[in-house]
């Protein structure tokens, strides 16, 4: 009876405390639960789901999506300043051989499912897209607190870029292969908005900066979100509007290599991890009660067993044949490219707004994405911040 009335009166909570209660949890817990190398983006998840499914907040609650929005574009647009072309340029041999076979292994993966799984190649491509993609932005935001050299960082980096490049592009066109039209149309207007930006940021830069200074991150945050916007409208999604912006910001030596460059990256990084963990609650929140099935954890552990080692071994033997001089680093290198957690959670929720699927897939699908990255957590000895200081608790 008790235990009733407790639950009958956290349900019914006014709005004002149920954002109260979920500001206080989603940006805190996640931060201490990482002593327990719990991944903060998978504790938000499961604050999402349990607010869900227990008491039944924020279904549809437009102020909590537009939080996600501005968390998943403000991380993709960091994603995309975080690319060095000059570093792309002159490794272009091996990452461009390494891509070639990881398109292959996506396309071939895809067909395997289309037959396994009865399912249209359009969104048999799309769960190999969500299987075989890491998660850049994720990656490079926990590669400090591992123990990884600087030329370990360095190679982890070009291929997790590189790899989620080639895989934005794919989902582009995957999403539209049922309007082919549809495709041609968003194809044109994605390559006017690509022309525009770089004068859009050239008249930033001349009239606005100047006289308005400190605005860089908002200026670019209000860029990455419109462009995310626009080409969700084209049928896509948010993070290929806001990722095309962060490598043409990255263009611009003002953003990246000026004297002001430093106080804009920090910026950029409280301000999306204030937002990336609401982008995670959100997704937490579309996964119900029907993915919880005995199904649905079969599937997870099919992936699991059968692409996490095709995903590892594809890497290594990348290294082997491309880049032999990290041969010794080869499962350091191969681990640490493995989270797909962000891109993971986008497609699913893709495919759950667009596609009529089995939940038990989709449930399959969140338990691969968390098992996959949590593994660098386990697999490495977590290091301490470097610029903490225990005595200042004293």
């Amino acid at each position: 009876m008790v235990y009733n009335m407790l639950m009958d009166n956290i349900i019914n909570l006014s709005l004002e405390y149920q954002y109260l209660v979920t500001f206080s949890l989603v940006l805190l817990l996640p931060k201490i639960l990482l002593r327990l190398r719990i991944p903060s983006g998978i504790t938000a998840l499961a604050l999402g789901c349990l607010f869900a499914n227990i008491f039944g907040w924020f279904e549809f609650d437009q102020m909590i999506l537009t939080l996600a929005r501005l968390g998943i574009t403000s991380l993709f647009l960091f994603a995309g300043l975080e690319i060095d072309l000059e570093d792309l340029k002159k490794n272009i041999a091996p990452l461009s051989k390494y891509l070639v076979q990881s398109l292959l292994i996506i396309i071939v993966a895809a067909i395997g499912i289309y037959y396994a799984l009865q399912l249209s190649f359009q969104i048999s491509l799309i769960i190999s897209i969500a299987i075989f993609t890491p998660s850049a932005g994720f990656i490079l935001n926990s590669l400090r607190h591992y123990d990884l050299t600087e030329e370990e960082i360095f190679w982890v980096k070009l291929k997790a870029i590189s790899k989620e490049i080639a895989a934005i592009l794919v989902l582009f066109v995957a999403l539209q292969l049922d309007d082919l039209p549809g495709l041609f149309k968003a194809k044109g207007i994605f390559l006017i908005l690509l022309f525009l930006l770089p004068h859009v940021f050239k008249m930033y830069l001349r009239f606005i900066a100047p006289y308005a200074p400190k605005s860089e991150v908002s200026f670019l945050v209000i860029m990455a979100f419109l462009a995310g916007v626009l080409t969700k409208k084209l049928g896509t999604h948010y993070l290929v509007g806001a990722f095309a912006t962060g490598v043409i910001a990255g263009q611009f030596n003002h953003f990246i290599s000026s004297e002001h460059s430093k106080r804009i990256e920090s910026s950029l990084v409280t301000f999306y991890s204030i937002f990336v963990p609401f982008y995670f609650f959100s997704a937490g929140l579309i996964i119900t009660k029907d993915f919880f099935t005995v199904e649905g954890l079969l599937y997870g552990v099919a992936l699991c067993v059968i692409f996490l080692p095709i995903r590892i071994y594809s890497v290594i033997l990348s290294i082997k044949f491309f880049i032999k001089d990290f041969w010794q680093d080869r499962m350091k290198i191969s681990i640490s490219i493995a989270p797909n957690l962000i891109f993971g959670l986008v497609i699913i929720g893709i495919l759950k707004q667009r596609f009529e699927i089995d939940p038990a897939i989709l449930s399959g699908l969140v338990v691969y994405t968390l098992i996959s990255s949590i593994l660098p957590a386990l697999y490495f000895q977590k290091l301490p911040p470097e610029d903490y200081d225990i005595t200042r608790v004293r």
